[in-house]
């Protein structure tokens, strides 16, 4: 089973606030999990969002 992230990991993954990602986790524009009152990423699921993004800029 792979480890989740907390927003912390998964903004510095991505160079962003985890504000900003907490926010676009809570809109639902990025995959993410609420385990409590915590947001929780995977990063293979990160990984595949970004790759998609890129994609659909193209």
């Amino acid at each position: 089973m792979e480890a989740l992230l907390t927003s912390k990991e998964a903004a510095a993954l991505l160079k962003v606030h985890p504000k900003v990602l907490e926010r676009w986790a809570k809109a639902g524009e990025i995959p993410a999990l609420k385990v409590g009152k915590f947001w929780r990423y995977r990063a293979s699921d990160l990984e595949a969002w970004v790759d998609s993004q890129v994609d659909s800029e193209r």
